[in-house]
Protein backbone atom coordinates (compact mmCIF):
# COMPACT_ATOMS: atom_id res chain seq x y z
CA UNK A 1 0.00 0.00 0.00
CA UNK A 2 2.70 2.34 0.94
CA UNK A 3 4.60 1.28 -2.50
CA UNK A 4 1.57 2.12 -4.54
CA UNK A 5 1.11 5.77 -2.98
CA UNK A 6 4.71 6.60 -3.32
CA UNK A 7 4.20 5.58 -6.66
CA UNK A 8 1.02 7.25 -7.25
CA UNK A 9 2.21 10.60 -5.71
CA UNK A 10 4.98 10.52 -8.33
CA UNK A 11 2.57 10.58 -10.97
CA UNK A 12 0.46 13.05 -9.63
CA UNK A 13 3.35 15.39 -9.27
CA UNK A 14 5.02 14.39 -13.00
CA UNK A 15 1.67 15.30 -14.24
CA UNK A 16 1.64 18.21 -12.67
CA UNK A 17 5.09 19.37 -13.66
CA UNK A 18 3.94 18.53 -17.32
CA UNK A 19 0.66 20.83 -16.83
CA UNK A 20 2.18 23.42 -15.29
CA UNK A 21 4.73 23.97 -18.49
CA UNK A 22 1.57 23.47 -20.70
CA UNK A 23 0.89 26.77 -19.16
CA UNK A 24 3.56 28.48 -20.93
CA UNK A 25 3.25 31.85 -22.49
CA UNK A 26 2.96 30.96 -26.45
CA UNK A 27 6.51 31.11 -28.47
CA UNK A 28 8.52 30.88 -25.28
CA UNK A 29 11.19 28.54 -23.74
CA UNK A 30 13.66 27.99 -21.36
CA UNK A 31 17.31 29.06 -22.75
CA UNK A 32 19.68 26.41 -23.44
CA UNK A 33 22.46 27.50 -21.26
CA UNK A 34 19.73 27.14 -17.91
CA UNK A 35 16.55 25.33 -17.43
CA UNK A 36 13.80 25.91 -15.37
CA UNK A 37 12.94 24.68 -11.28
CA UNK A 38 10.93 21.50 -11.70
CA UNK A 39 7.04 22.77 -11.89
CA UNK A 40 7.64 26.30 -12.94
CA UNK A 41 5.82 27.93 -15.91
CA UNK A 42 6.59 30.64 -18.06
CA UNK A 43 4.63 33.72 -17.46
CA UNK A 44 6.99 36.48 -19.60
CA UNK A 45 9.60 36.28 -21.97
CA UNK A 46 11.96 38.30 -24.18
CA UNK A 47 14.70 38.53 -26.63
CA UNK A 48 16.56 40.87 -28.07
CA UNK A 49 19.03 40.32 -30.47
CA UNK A 50 21.17 43.14 -29.40
CA UNK A 51 20.88 45.00 -26.17
CA UNK A 52 22.63 46.51 -23.29
CA UNK A 53 22.54 45.17 -19.61
CA UNK A 54 23.70 46.22 -16.64
CA UNK A 55 24.75 43.22 -14.27
CA UNK A 56 24.29 43.78 -10.56
CA UNK A 57 27.50 42.36 -8.58
CA UNK A 58 27.15 44.19 -5.35
CA UNK A 59 24.62 46.24 -3.17
CA UNK A 60 25.59 49.20 -0.85
CA UNK A 61 24.15 49.92 2.63
CA UNK A 62 21.06 52.17 1.48
CA UNK A 63 19.68 48.99 -0.74
CA UNK A 64 20.88 50.29 -4.39
CA UNK A 65 22.76 48.19 -6.65
CA UNK A 66 26.77 49.44 -5.77
CA UNK A 67 29.15 47.63 -8.55
CA UNK A 68 27.45 46.89 -12.13
CA UNK A 69 29.20 45.47 -14.75
CA UNK A 70 27.79 47.01 -18.03
CA UNK A 71 26.81 43.74 -21.02
CA UNK A 72 26.01 43.89 -24.44
CA UNK A 73 24.59 41.28 -26.45
CA UNK A 74 21.79 39.05 -27.15
CA UNK A 75 19.98 39.47 -24.01
CA UNK A 76 17.39 36.67 -23.22
CA UNK A 77 14.80 37.47 -20.07
CA UNK A 78 12.65 34.61 -19.00
CA UNK A 79 9.87 34.95 -16.00
CA UNK A 80 8.85 31.95 -13.75
CA UNK A 81 5.94 31.45 -11.75
CA UNK A 82 7.37 29.66 -8.54
CA UNK A 83 5.16 26.19 -8.58
CA UNK A 84 3.54 25.52 -4.71
CA UNK A 85 4.82 24.30 -2.29
CA UNK A 86 8.50 24.81 -2.63
CA UNK A 87 10.60 27.62 -0.61
CA UNK A 88 12.40 30.40 -1.98
CA UNK A 89 15.44 28.84 -0.68
CA UNK A 90 15.02 25.47 -2.17
CA UNK A 91 14.50 26.58 -5.95
CA UNK A 92 17.60 29.40 -5.68
CA UNK A 93 19.69 26.53 -4.12
CA UNK A 94 18.84 24.22 -7.11
CA UNK A 95 19.79 27.16 -9.58
CA UNK A 96 22.99 28.53 -7.49
CA UNK A 97 23.67 24.38 -7.94
CA UNK A 98 22.67 24.00 -11.68
CA UNK A 99 25.29 26.87 -12.31
CA UNK A 100 28.18 25.50 -10.66
CA UNK A 101 27.27 21.96 -11.88
CA UNK A 102 27.67 23.57 -15.75
CA UNK A 103 31.27 25.36 -15.03
CA UNK A 104 29.82 28.45 -14.36
CA UNK A 105 31.86 31.26 -11.87
CA UNK A 106 29.52 32.39 -9.53
CA UNK A 107 30.34 36.12 -9.44
CA UNK A 108 27.52 37.36 -6.72
CA UNK A 109 24.85 36.11 -4.92
CA UNK A 110 22.74 37.99 -2.01
CA UNK A 111 19.66 37.15 -0.01
CA UNK A 112 16.60 38.89 1.67
CA UNK A 113 17.70 42.44 2.84
CA UNK A 114 21.38 41.87 1.76
CA UNK A 115 20.01 41.83 -1.62
CA UNK A 116 18.64 45.81 -1.39
CA UNK A 117 15.22 47.63 -2.48
CA UNK A 118 14.01 45.80 -5.48
CA UNK A 119 12.47 49.43 -6.94
CA UNK A 120 16.18 50.55 -6.80
CA UNK A 121 17.30 47.43 -8.83
CA UNK A 122 14.74 48.23 -11.36
CA UNK A 123 16.13 51.35 -12.15
CA UNK A 124 19.23 49.48 -13.11
CA UNK A 125 18.13 46.31 -14.79
CA UNK A 126 14.57 46.14 -15.33
CA UNK A 127 14.56 43.38 -11.80
CA UNK A 128 10.72 43.94 -10.70
CA UNK A 129 9.50 42.86 -7.04
CA UNK A 130 8.45 39.03 -6.98
CA UNK A 131 7.21 38.61 -3.70
CA UNK A 132 8.30 40.85 -1.15
CA UNK A 133 11.80 41.67 0.38
CA UNK A 134 11.74 38.77 2.72
CA UNK A 135 11.92 36.41 0.30
CA UNK A 136 14.33 37.29 -3.01
CA UNK A 137 17.32 35.76 -3.60
CA UNK A 138 20.05 36.35 -6.25
CA UNK A 139 22.85 35.34 -8.12
CA UNK A 140 25.09 36.66 -10.85
CA UNK A 141 27.63 34.32 -12.64
CA UNK A 142 29.76 33.92 -15.89
CA UNK A 143 29.96 30.88 -17.62
CA UNK A 144 31.94 30.20 -21.60
CA UNK A 145 29.44 28.98 -24.71
CA UNK A 146 30.51 28.14 -27.53
CA UNK A 147 33.98 30.06 -26.97
CA UNK A 148 32.04 33.13 -25.71
CA UNK A 149 31.32 34.62 -22.58
CA UNK A 150 27.63 34.60 -21.16
CA UNK A 151 26.26 36.35 -18.16
CA UNK A 152 23.73 34.66 -16.20
CA UNK A 153 21.20 36.38 -13.86
CA UNK A 154 18.90 34.93 -11.62
CA UNK A 155 16.30 36.29 -9.22
CA UNK A 156 14.32 34.28 -7.21
CA UNK A 157 11.04 35.92 -5.09
CA UNK A 158 8.41 34.40 -3.04
CA UNK A 159 5.84 34.11 -6.36
CA UNK A 160 8.56 34.23 -9.53
CA UNK A 161 11.74 33.46 -10.77
CA UNK A 162 13.74 36.15 -13.31
CA UNK A 163 16.16 34.80 -15.13
CA UNK A 164 18.43 36.65 -17.49
CA UNK A 165 20.77 35.46 -19.61
CA UNK A 166 23.13 38.19 -21.64
CA UNK A 167 25.54 35.81 -24.57
CA UNK A 168 28.15 38.72 -25.75
CA UNK A 169 28.36 39.75 -28.95
CA UNK A 170 29.14 43.12 -31.28
CA UNK A 171 25.81 44.60 -32.90
CA UNK A 172 24.77 43.54 -36.71
CA UNK A 173 25.61 46.91 -37.49
CA UNK A 174 24.88 48.67 -41.56
CA UNK A 175 21.34 47.99 -40.85
CA UNK A 176 19.95 51.35 -41.03
CA UNK A 177 21.46 54.66 -43.21
CA UNK A 178 21.00 57.96 -43.22
CA UNK A 179 20.22 60.00 -45.86
CA UNK A 180 21.00 63.48 -46.67
CA UNK A 181 17.72 64.11 -47.91
CA UNK A 182 15.63 62.68 -44.76
CA UNK A 183 17.24 64.74 -42.80
CA UNK A 184 17.00 67.78 -44.46
CA UNK A 185 13.25 67.09 -44.72
CA UNK A 186 13.43 66.55 -40.82
CA UNK A 187 15.25 69.48 -40.11
CA UNK A 188 12.54 71.66 -42.36
CA UNK A 189 9.82 70.21 -40.77
CA UNK A 190 10.72 69.98 -37.12
CA UNK A 191 14.12 72.47 -37.29
CA UNK A 192 15.66 69.84 -35.85
CA UNK A 193 16.38 65.51 -36.34
CA UNK A 194 17.34 62.74 -34.42
CA UNK A 195 20.57 61.16 -35.68
CA UNK A 196 20.56 57.51 -34.08
CA UNK A 197 23.32 55.89 -36.80
CA UNK A 198 26.25 58.06 -34.81
CA UNK A 199 27.58 55.45 -31.95
CA UNK A 200 29.89 55.15 -29.48
CA UNK A 201 31.28 52.40 -26.90
CA UNK A 202 29.47 52.94 -23.47
CA UNK A 203 30.86 55.93 -21.04
CA UNK A 204 33.02 57.03 -24.23
CA UNK A 205 32.93 59.92 -26.72
CA UNK A 206 35.39 58.53 -29.35
CA UNK A 207 33.52 57.66 -32.66
CA UNK A 208 33.14 53.84 -33.93
CA UNK A 209 34.04 53.09 -37.65
CA UNK A 210 30.24 52.38 -38.01
CA UNK A 211 29.19 56.25 -37.50
CA UNK A 212 31.28 57.21 -40.58
CA UNK A 213 28.74 56.79 -43.53
CA UNK A 214 26.03 58.53 -41.31
CA UNK A 215 28.69 61.57 -40.98
CA UNK A 216 29.63 61.10 -44.38
CA UNK A 217 25.66 62.22 -45.40
CA UNK A 218 24.93 65.41 -42.76
CA UNK A 219 28.03 66.69 -44.36
CA UNK A 220 26.49 65.79 -48.20
CA UNK A 221 23.42 67.94 -46.18
CA UNK A 222 25.77 70.78 -45.64
CA UNK A 223 27.56 70.50 -48.66
CA UNK A 224 23.84 70.71 -50.77
CA UNK A 225 22.71 73.65 -48.68
CA UNK A 226 25.59 76.42 -48.27
CA UNK A 227 23.70 78.52 -45.74
CA UNK A 228 22.67 75.91 -43.22
CA UNK A 229 24.33 75.90 -39.60
CA UNK A 230 23.41 73.42 -37.42
CA UNK A 231 23.71 72.63 -33.19
CA UNK A 232 25.16 69.52 -32.92
CA UNK A 233 23.58 68.40 -29.59
CA UNK A 234 25.11 65.16 -27.58
CA UNK A 235 22.03 62.98 -25.17
CA UNK A 236 22.59 60.33 -22.96
CA UNK A 237 20.14 58.49 -20.93
CA UNK A 238 20.46 58.76 -17.20
CA UNK A 239 22.50 55.80 -16.31
CA UNK A 240 25.06 57.61 -14.36
CA UNK A 241 25.90 61.02 -12.67
CA UNK A 242 24.58 64.00 -14.21
CA UNK A 243 27.70 65.87 -14.21
CA UNK A 244 29.39 63.05 -16.14
CA UNK A 245 26.70 62.29 -18.54
CA UNK A 246 26.64 66.53 -19.09
CA UNK A 247 29.76 66.37 -19.94
CA UNK A 248 29.69 63.10 -22.10
CA UNK A 249 27.32 64.26 -24.10
CA UNK A 250 29.44 67.59 -24.99
CA UNK A 251 32.53 65.35 -25.50
CA UNK A 252 30.66 63.08 -28.15
CA UNK A 253 28.90 66.17 -29.84
CA UNK A 254 32.90 67.76 -29.98
CA UNK A 255 33.99 64.45 -31.97
CA UNK A 256 30.98 64.45 -34.31
CA UNK A 257 31.56 68.46 -35.51
CA UNK A 258 35.50 67.00 -35.27
CA UNK A 259 34.98 64.44 -37.79
CA UNK A 260 32.99 66.67 -39.77
CA UNK A 261 35.42 69.32 -40.24
CA UNK A 262 38.67 67.39 -40.46
CA UNK A 263 37.47 64.58 -42.67
CA UNK A 264 34.86 66.40 -44.87
CA UNK A 265 36.18 70.07 -45.13
CA UNK A 266 32.93 71.36 -43.02
CA UNK A 267 33.56 75.05 -41.92
CA UNK A 268 34.12 74.96 -38.74
CA UNK A 269 31.58 78.50 -38.29
CA UNK A 270 29.20 75.98 -39.64
CA UNK A 271 28.82 73.99 -36.40
CA UNK A 272 28.06 74.14 -32.75
CA UNK A 273 28.58 71.52 -30.52
CA UNK A 274 26.35 71.19 -27.32
CA UNK A 275 25.74 68.30 -24.79
CA UNK A 276 22.41 68.32 -22.71
CA UNK A 277 23.37 64.42 -21.04
CA UNK A 278 19.73 63.46 -19.90
CA UNK A 279 17.86 66.95 -19.48
CA UNK A 280 15.70 66.24 -22.84
CA UNK A 281 14.34 62.63 -22.88
CA UNK A 282 12.60 61.26 -25.74
CA UNK A 283 10.66 58.34 -23.59
CA UNK A 284 11.03 57.39 -20.41
CA UNK A 285 14.55 56.06 -19.12
CA UNK A 286 12.91 53.26 -16.87
CA UNK A 287 13.26 50.97 -19.64
CA UNK A 288 16.29 49.80 -21.97
CA UNK A 289 14.04 50.43 -24.89
CA UNK A 290 13.50 54.54 -23.66
CA UNK A 291 17.28 54.42 -22.65
CA UNK A 292 18.08 53.51 -26.28
CA UNK A 293 16.42 56.63 -27.53
CA UNK A 294 17.41 58.93 -25.16
CA UNK A 295 21.04 58.08 -25.86
CA UNK A 296 21.37 60.21 -29.75
CA UNK A 297 22.91 63.29 -31.45
CA UNK A 298 20.57 65.87 -32.56
CA UNK A 299 20.81 68.38 -35.42
CA UNK A 300 19.53 71.72 -34.38
CA UNK A 301 19.06 74.06 -37.33
CA UNK A 302 20.59 77.50 -35.61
Amino acid sequence: MKVYRLVHAFSFLLLFAILVSAQDIPNSQDHLIISRYPGQSIRGYDVKEFDQYNLVLSVNKTGAPEKVKKLEGKVTRIYYRNPPGRSTLEVFRNFEEGLRRGGAQILFSCAASACGTPIRWTRVNGIRDMGGLIHNRYVAARAIKDGAEVFVSVFVGGQSTAIDVVELKPMEAGLVTVNADALAAGIDAEGHIAVYAILFDTGQSTLKPESQAAIAEIAKLLKNRPSLKLFVVGHTDSTGGLEANMRLSRERAAAVTQSLISDHAIAATRLSPQGVGPLSPVASNATEEGRGKNRRVDLVAQ
